[in-house]
């Protein structure tokens, strides 16, 4: 077994040249011990965040081909999307609907005849409901209009204040606007707003209910645009539903309120996306597939 991690390769985070070198910086790495030990490569999936219009594809398929004839190192190869190599881990098939509420938030659905469907992937200043980004967001708005006197009292003031050491309320504006604080330092603050709700908090829980109930908008129109969507497994992911119960709950509930023939598996392994994408290659290629 090959394995290798390696940095971001969506182009809308590092540019496509960035994203294109970082890939084939990977595909060194994992497929050098290959060639040594004279294993073959039968085929290899790439599963690609922000790789989504049919330009987008024939510009990374195109690479992929350069790359492949200048370390004549030819494979067949599949590019799909995150979703479906997710999909594949979660429940080992390649159809059904993905949610995914992390630091940002997306929703997939693929139909079992391929057809695929997209809603949400704005992005944090466009979109992103039911993100960890969103909640995070909403949580410093609170604790500010607590400090206010707008909102009531939240205990989430009191544990961010102390976890980074701020003294006064000043403190944390001054830490959010630093150049450095990116999207990625303030969806850490998320993590306060889920353990306060696990002890009650209010305004943490409102926050989370909310922002479950955003989300299953964003699902319930992506649902909507195919008769099978609504009567198919939807597989929760990300950091958000693994972390906050009352926000799977509350998610689930209303897409079930609305669509009463969907149904909610769990994942039948603890797999990443990248172990999808091996079962997808595995499937389409052969035993020795490589990822």
């Amino acid at each position: 077994m090959s394995r290798y991690t390696g940095s971001s390769t969506n182009p809308y985070v590092v540019t496509f040249d960035g994203a294109m070198k970082e890939l084939a910086r990977v595909l060194d790495s994992l497929l050098e011990p290959l060639c040594l030990s004279e294993t073959s490569c039968s085929g290899a999936c790439f599963g690609m965040s922000g790789i989504s219009s049919e330009a987008e594809q024939e510009n990374v398929i195109s690479f992929l081909r350069s790359y492949q004839k200048e370390r004549e190192i030819p494979f067949p190869l599949t590019l799909t999307t995150e979703a479906e190599i997710s999909l594949m881990a979660s429940l080992e098939q390649e159809h059904g609907i993905l949610v995914i509420s992390g630091t940002g938030s997306n929703t997939y659905g693929i139909t079992r005849s391929g057809e695929r469907y997209r809603a949400g992937g704005w992005g944090h200043i466009l979109g992103d409901e039911g993100s960890g980004y969103q909640i995070a967001l909403l949580s410093l708005k609170s604790i500010i209009k607590s400090h206010e006197g707008i909102l009531p009292p939240t205990i989430m003031s009191e544990r961010i204040m102390n976890a980074y050491g701020f003294k006064e309320m000043t403190d944390l504006k001054a830490y959010v606007y630093r150049p450095a604080i990116g999207k990625s330092e303030i969806a850490s603050f998320a993590r306060f707003c889920i353990e306060a709700a696990k002890d009650g908090d209010p305004a943490a829980l409102g926050i989370l209910r909310e922002q479950a109930i955003e989300i299953a908008e964003t699902a319930s129109a992506l649902i909507r645009r195919h008769p099978e969507l609504e009567e198919t497994d939807v597989v929760c992911t990300g950091s958000i539903f693994k972390h906050s119960g009352v926000f799977l709950e509350t998610f689930r509930e209303a897409l079930a309120n609305r669509f009463p023939r969907l149904s909610f598996p769990e994942a039948k392994h603890d797999y990443t996306p990248a172990h999808g994408a091996s079962l997808l290659a595995k499937k389409r290629y052969s035993d020795t597939a490589c990822t």
